[in-house]
């Protein structure tokens, strides 16, 4: 009985990675997410957060990695194993996007090939004021599913749940297709 429980949880139990540049709004994301205050005062992340998130029949551990360069080169690889989903969160500024299409690139070695990439091209409440992108632009550039976010706004948490929810939706299938083998 516990085992059955056991293996029904992990079933259910996914992986989200989330990666980006410092100050694009990594940790704001794992806010929103998981319904903490979201304050405006920037505090870099050291290493990792991790928080758990609870919705549906899914069970997500969200990994909030720090976006210093050193960081990024030297530890994160060992932490995206396993990741069954990986946001690529951008400022949507044209030179984050580059930066964002380098971390694309590197993260692509350490992820399985069947596991989403998703960009995140957040701080969409400042696009038209600064040059920054359009998520439609910001797609057509990195080549990968773009979402506009702001992610300061709680009202945003219903559209990242939704988008969460699809990808993990089709992850399920797959799992159970591959059980069934």
């Amino acid at each position: 009985m516990i085992s059955k429980m056991l293996s029904s949880e992990l079933h259910n139990l996914y992986k989200v990675s989330i990666i980006g540049a410092p100050a694009v709004g990594k940790t704001t994301i794992l806010k929103l997410l998981s319904k903490n205050t979201i304050d405006r005062i920037y505090l870099p992340t050291h290493g990792f957060d991790l928080k758990t998130v609870k919705f549906d029949s899914f069970t997500i551990k969200l990994w909030d990695f720090a976006g210093q360069q050193g960081y990024l080169k030297s530890c994160s690889r060992d932490h995206l194993l396993g990741s069954d989903l990986l946001f690529v969160v951008t400022d949507s500024s044209p030179k984050n996007v580059l930066k964002s299409r380098e971390l694309i690139n590197y993260a692509t070695h350490f992820v399985e090939n069947n596991c989403p990439i998703i960009v995140i091209a957040n701080k969409q409440d400042l696009a038209k004021n600064d040059g920054r992108m359009e998520p439609k632009r910001v797609e057509d550039i990195l080549h990968v599913k773009t979402y506009g976010l702001t992610a300061i706004n709680p009202a945003e948490r219903n559209k990242l749940m939704n988008i969460i929810k699809k990808e993990l939706e089709k992850i399920a299938k797959r799992r159970m297709k591959e059980i069934a083998f």
